[in-house]
């Protein structure tokens, strides 16, 4: 049973995790390595209130590839399992992620979500989303949201206006861009372990043009 447990994970494993009663788990991933085929994760919660939060972050540099089929399954009533992926992509590297979101017939008051969101920081860089709810009552919360995109030319422009150079520029606008999720997470080393990662990540960026 897990009891308000927080994992750091440095991949997407292949594994089903079963969620009991009363459960609190929170995994937070940092993947910066990729793999090849497709990594399958299932979070199967199979009794009354329990909760998964999973908070994702991607940082993808060379040829590196991220393929990935997320099933949340809702079994019993009251139960929460929400993910959430923020992606920066560089060189050509790439991530494709799947999100299949179950919610079974005697799952009241399940609350479920999913998001995948990618900063394209290159010209030969490429992303997929593919979320997808099956939801069998009507007493649920839920819902799922995605992009793909560069970052934002008027934002970058408004910074350029006040003195920043690109490099900076585009510097504060990935970091904001993760900073959404991080606020998120209560543990102080691991938010600061993935902002070094982001530094790092970046100046490879730069260097890389």
């Amino acid at each position: 049973m897990f009891k308000n447990n927080i994992r750091l994970l440095d991949t997407i494993p292949n594994d089903t995790i079963i969620l009991e009663k009363n459960s609190r788990l929170i995994l937070v991933g940092l993947l910066e390595q990729g793999w090849s085929g497709q990594r399958h994760l299932v979070i199967d919660a199979q009794a009354k209130d329990a909760h998964c939060e999973c908070i994702f972050f991607i940082l993808g540099s060379h040829d590196s590839s991220f393929s990935a089929k997320i099933e949340a399954i809702h079994r019993a009533p009251f139960t929460s399992i929400k993910a959430r992926f923020r992606a920066a992509l560089t060189d050509s590297a790439s991530c494709d992620i799947e999100g299949i979101w179950k919610v079974e017939k005697k799952a009241i008051g399940a609350d479920t979500y999913f998001s995948h969101h990618t900063l394209l920081l290159s010209d030969k860089a490429s992303a997929k989303t593919a979320p997808y709810l099956e939801i069998k009552t009507d007493e649920v919360k839920a819902g799922h949201a995605a992009s793909v995109g560069k970052v934002d030319e008027d934002s970058l422009f408004y910074l350029l206006s006040r003195g920043l150079s690109e490099y900076e520029a585009r510097t504060l606008l990935v970091e904001g861009f993760f900073e959404a999720e991080l606020s998120a997470i209560e543990d102080d080393d691991i938010k600061n372990t993935i902002r070094n990662s982001v530094v790092s990540f970046l100046s490879h960026a730069k260097n890389e043009k």
